[in-house]
């Protein structure tokens, strides 16, 4: 069981950043989360961005390093 956890945690990965991405389209696209053009919310959309980018690339620096030591 945990030899499976193991070959798919990239798959899984992947499917929590679909869902996340999801449901950020979900929020500017139908909760008018941008349509103010208020800077603030700008802001807070792109700081959202550049968080989620950082956070994926420590997973796949995390996980190279510990498959090629």
């Amino acid at each position: 069981m945990l030899n499976i956890i193991k070959k798919l945690r990239f798959l899984l990965l992947l499917i929590t950043l679909g869902i996340i991405i999801r449901y950020v389209d979900l929020e500017v696209t139908k909760g008018r989360f941008l349509s103010t053009n208020e800077k603030s919310d700008h802001f807070v959309f792109i700081g959202g961005l550049v968080l989620l980018v950082l956070v994926l690339l420590a997973f796949i620096i995390y996980y190279d390093k510990k498959l090629n030591p």
